[in-house]
């Protein structure tokens, strides 16, 4: 990418390249973005979060769009997939912090939001008037885009990653995980200098890996499953909770959307980097998903849980590895129907529950005998 300063006020007209010139560091570069998040994407955000500490790690920044969905902000100097981040950890650390965030309630948030305030008022970051510090992030939301119900707020996770330079392979990678449902975004961001001296200079922003935005728009028009959810979760628990050693429904979250259940063992030679998860996506694609998911283990950890879902997942019918990134399992059942019909719900309540115990107990087996517990106990 090249860029020219074009001055018409003379004859001829002046033209002048600017340089390309590398950022010196992702903190400066994520300072930038903090006090100019329109540049972040083609679309307006409201930073609420930087370097906040969840339990897989810190996300450089956090934001909600206008629809109150959770955007995930990971910044990297240079090219994708290079230095620090690897073509792997470039899309799976996002993951991770979505994974953790889907479980979050407003009041989770607001405490991001408390923290992040704090910072700005006090003066620790230099930000400009692009930066909102209302009391609660439920103003700051409706001061910036007008709000939203707060019950709407945390409906969708979404990730963008952004480089001075997106390599191909996170491209392709990008745009496999949106195939399989993630709300993957990736651009990129350079920075150009005038050439006279002085300190003016340029940010060039562009999106390589996009999709419309009416995938995570709120339908207002659907039928609120939030009950059939509530009900997979507590038969789930009455069958599952000696396996996982659980001893209250709630030990098996559910997202503060009542979108996805993620259910995580307690027993002593079962990996804790491991989620079963249950994700419902009836409004859009009538279909319910299961999946399990490796998150905040190291490489070697993730390598022996992928071996095991691997040998065995072809022992359990309607289930395949399709994410090698975090070496997940995905299994799907068909509803009949879009329409509410309470004999349909009923038969899909029975289908989900039978298919998510069975994926819990089947691998549960298979995973507290297969993998070392030295080796998975530290994440």
């Amino acid at each position: 990418m090249r860029i020219f300063d074009f001055k018409t006020g003379t004859e001829p007209p002046i033209t002048h390249e600017l340089e390309y010139r590398p950022v010196e560091s992702e903190w400066q570069l994520e300072s930038w973005l903090l006090a100019n998040p329109k540049a972040i994407l083609s679309e307006p955000l409201l930073i609420f979060g930087r370097q906040y500490g969840l339990d897989t790690g810190e996300p450089d920044l956090l934001a909600l769009d206008q629809w109150g969905n959770v955007v995930v902000v990971e910044l990297k100097k240079g090219k994708s997939g290079s230095g620090s981040a690897s073509e792997e950890t470039i899309l799976s650390q996002p993951q991770n912090y979505a994974s953790d965030l889907s479980r979050c309630s407003y009041e989770d948030l607001e405490d991001i939001y408390t923290a992040y305030k704090r910072k700005i008022r006090r003066g620790e970051w230099n930000v400009g008037n692009e930066v909102v510090a209302e009391e609660t992030l439920e103003t700051a939301h409706k001061q910036t885009f007008g709000g939203v119900d707060r019950s709407s707020i945390n409906t969708h996770q979404r990730m963008v990653i952004l480089a001075e330079q997106i390599s191909g392979r996170t491209q392709t990678n990008a745009r496999y995980l949106l195939e399989q449902g993630l709300n993957v975004q990736c651009g990129e961001i350079r920075r150009f200098d005038y050439p006279e001296d002085g300190d003016d200079s340029v940010l060039v922003s562009s999106t390589v890996v996009d999709y419309p935005l009416s995938r995570i728009q709120p339908n207002d028009g659907a039928v609120d499953y939030s009950e059939f959810i509530s009900a997979v979760r507590d038969r789930t628990y009455d069958r599952v909770k000696d396996t996982l050693q659980v001893n209250h429904p709630d030990e098996i979250a559910s997202s503060s959307a009542s979108r996805v259940i993620q259910a995580a063992s307690n027993h002593p030679e079962h990996p804790d980097s491991v989620l079963y998860i249950f994700k419902p996506r009836p409004k859009e694609e009538a279909t319910l998903k299961f999946q399990i998911t490796v998150r905040g283990a190291d490489d070697e950890t993730q390598q022996q849980i992928r071996t095991v879902l691997s040998e065995h997942v072809d022992e359990l019918e309607g289930f395949e590895v399709r994410n090698r990134l975090i070496g997940a399992v995905h299994g799907e059942l068909s509803l009949e129907s879009h329409r509410y019909d309470e004999a349909v719900i009923d038969s899909a309540l029975a289908d989900a529950t039978e298919t998510y115990v069975h994926l819990i107990e089947y691998f549960h087996r298979k995973l507290v005998k297969g993998v070392e517990t030295e080796a998975v106990g530290e994440n």
